[in-house]
C-alpha cells in the first residue's frame, strides 16, 4: 500500500516538474535525498561534501530534462542511473585535475620566489581580497553566495528559502564568482588564480 501511495505522488510530482513546477521539484529532491545520499556517501568512502555536489549536480539534470520525465517509465531506476554517471564524471574529472595539478605543481617552485617578488600583495593576503570583493557584491548576490559557501546550503535549499528560482541561484553564484575571481587578477594574483581554476574546472 505504501509503495502504491509512493508509486503515485512521484507520478504526480513528475507531471508537476515536468510543466515547470519548481516547488513539485523541491518535493522530488526531498522524496529522493536520503537515499541516493546514503548511497552516494557510500560510493565516495564518506566524503561529504562530494556527495553533496554530485546529488546537486544530478538533480540540476533532472530539471533541465524535465519536459522528458513523462518518457521515464521507471524514474527510481532512472535518477540512480543519472546518479552514477555524474559520479562516474566525477572521479574522471578529479583523475584529471591530479594529473594536472601535479604536472603544474612540478613547475611552481621555480616561479614562486618571482611571484613574490612581483606581486605587492602577500599570500596571506588573498582572504583580505576575497573579502572585499564579498563586500563589494549588492545585497541579494552577497547573502546567496554566503548561504552557499558559509551554511554550505545547495542551490535548490537557497532557493527554497529565499523563494527564488534554482536557475536565479546559478546564475547569480556564478557572477559573485567572476567577481571574486577579476578582484583577485587586479590584485595580482594571475598564477595562484591559475592553479585555483586548475582545481575547479579541470
Amino acid at each position: 500500500m505504501l509503495k502504491e501511495e509512493h508509486s503515485v505522488q512521484e507520478r504526480k510530482l513528475l507531471e508537476a516538474v515536468g510543466v515547470g513546477d519548481e516547488r513539485s521539484f523541491s518535493d522530488l529532491y526531498k522524496l529522493y535525498y536520503k537515499r541516493l545520499y546514503g548511497f552516494l556517501m557510500k560510493m565516495t568512502n564518506g566524503q561529504e561534501s562530494v556527495a553533496r555536489d554530485i546529488l546537486q549536480e544530478s538533480f540540476l539534470r533532472v530539471w533541465l530534462n524535465r519536459d522528458r520525465l513523462q518518457e521515464v517509465s521507471n524514474f527510481q531506476a532512472w535518477i540512480y542511473k543519472v546518479v552514477s554517471t555524474e559520479m562516474l564524471t566525477y572521479l574522471k574529472k578529479e583523475l584529471h585535475a591530479k594529473t594536472k595539478v601535479e604536472r603544474f605543481c612540478s613547475h611552481l617552485d621555480h616561479d614562486w620566489e618571482e611571484v613574490r617578488l612581483n606581486n605587492k600583495l602577500e599570500v596571506r593576503d588573498l582572504r583580505d581580497v576575497i573579502a572585499s570583493a564579498i563586500c563589494e557584491m549588492p545585497k541579494r548576490r552577497k547573502l546567496i553566495y554566503q548561504m552557499s559557501r558559509v551554511e554550505d546550503l545547495t542551490p535548490i535549499e537557497i532557493a527554497s528559502r529565499l523563494g527564488i528560482s534554482v536557475n536565479t541561484v546559478h546564475n547569480t553564484l556564478t557572477t559573485a564568482l567572476r567577481q571574486i575571481r577579476q578582484r583577485l587578477q587586479e590584485a595580482g594574483y594571475n598564477v595562484l588564480l591559475s592553479v585555483l581554476l586548475l582545481l575547479k574546472f579541470f
